[in-house]
């Protein structure tokens, strides 16, 4: 991908199901998204790749026939529509990729694991050159020029002694066993980093994280989502574009290396669904005569109230319950300002830090109940049945601190990794 503006951060993301020899590696024709070549920067991506696999399938084939979605809003396959359900292991290429990528790295996985149920780890040895690339593996790296830009269209090459298109990162995965993402290799470009392996000024910590993740997210099968010529959706809780987008300016601020919730953790959920992984659950939060648990005006800023209005289709109103006890909303959690120990206490949005004050049960009752000090979810006295704003009391008997909250449906059957 090519980009322009003030900075681009992209992901190149590659899985390898074989043993490949890096140095002078052929890939296939659709082995990228679309290039926006026409356009100069310095800052540039190819990505969404897939290494050479036997040949799919006729387009009359049952698989074909029976796949599922390849697509969402917001979000795109790659060609893969599964996750291995044994998860991933990230290895880097040397001991430069382990250092320079490694923070950017760890981070996006601990995401990517968060947001798929699946065991997504990273290696902090590194691998070697060449590394035979086991089943399950991806492997990063950072080079100086290691994608060969095609004149013509036709197949991108991976390389590792300098002789690709300057300022470029590039990636590929590869679908050893029908459908599913089984490995890959990233090469993010050196450029983009200072001599002592900081990210260029013009790129800068969340635009590296941006850069990293975005690779990522093509290793594990996501394609470019966009939905016209150089442009893509706008989140509604970021106002961005999606982690995946190949046009400039995708996903930058402070949280670029999480996902937009309602982009390309979508893609990610699905995929991780198709695998039998244990996805955390999604859906509304419902209270008092049916209604939903909702960021005010759908808007992700810090301190934005939560209120229980009458259900609609937004993202605001669509929950994710986490393993970790907290209850995300567009990219954020729902929290209790301060230690929460006062009744009244009002319940807003806010950055998830991992603190207590955003940690949540459901009870034997239904109550939410924050574990921080003990309070229960509840409606704030007063107001409209239509709009009223939640907050934190003692709990008690009203009806107003009884809430349905999004389950993990039963397993269909043993998941059994492959």
């Amino acid at each position: 991908m090519k980009t322009s503006g003030a900075r681009r951060a992209t992901w190149a993301g590659a899985f390898a199901a074989v043993a490949l020899i890096v140095a002078g590696l052929p890939l296939s024709g659709s082995a990228f998204g679309d290039q926006d070549g026409a356009e100069a920067s310095t800052v540039r991506s190819a990505t969404g790749g897939e290494t050479p696999d036997p040949a799919p399938p006729p387009p009359g084939s049952a698989r074909l026939r029976n796949a599922p979605a390849l697509s969402g809003p917001g979000w795109m396959s790659g060609g893969a529509t599964r996750l291995l359900a044994g998860g991933y292991m990230i290895r880097f290429l040397d001991r430069r990729a382990a250092e320079w990528l490694g923070p950017y790295v760890r981070a996006s996985a601990a995401e990517l694991a968060r947001i798929t149920g699946l065991a997504i780890t990273v290696d902090p040895e590194p691998a070697g050159y060449p590394f035979p690339r086991s089943r399950g593996e991806i492997v990063v790296g950072a080079l100086a020029n290691p994608c060969v830009v095609p004149a013509d269209g036709g197949a991108w090459r991976a390389v590792t002694d300098g002789s690709g298109t300057p300022g470029w990162s590039c990636g590929f995965h590869a679908r050893g066993l029908p459908d599913t993402v089984t490995g890959g290799h990233a090469y993010i470009d050196t450029s983009f980093f200072t001599a002592d392996g900081r990210p260029i000024a013009r790129l800068g910590e969340a635009g590296m994280r941006n850069h990293v993740s975005h690779e990522l997210g093509h290793t594990l099968g996501l394609g470019h989502p966009d939905d016209a010529p150089g442009g893509c959706l706008r989140g509604t809780d970021s106002g961005e574009a999606p982690v995946m987008c190949t046009v400039s300016n995708g996903y930058q601020d402070s949280r670029a290396g999480q996902y937009v919730q309602q982009f390309d953790v979508q893609g990610l959920r699905a995929f991780a669904e198709a695998a039998g992984a244990p996805v955390p659950p999604q859906g509304r939060v419902t209270g008092l005569d049916g209604r939903c648990l909702g960021v005010e005006g759908g808007r992700p800023a810090n301190g934005t109230p939560i209120r229980l209005r009458d259900c609609d289709a937004g993202v605001g109103q669509s929950w994710i319950v986490e393993k970790d006890g907290t209850l995300r909303a567009m990219g954020k959690c729902l929290d209790a300002p301060g230690d929460g120990a006062a009744d009244g206490t009002r319940i807003d949005l806010f950055d998830c830090n991992g603190t207590a004050a955003q940690k949540w049960a459901v009870d034997a009752r239904g109550r939410l109940v924050h574990l921080a000090g003990g309070k229960v979810l509840d409606l704030a006295a007063g107001g409209p049945t239509d709009d009223r704003a939640v907050v934190l009391n003692t709990p008690g008997q009203g009806r107003g601190q009884l809430w349905t909250v999004p389950k993990q449906p039963p397993a269909a059957g043993r998941v059994t990794a492959v």
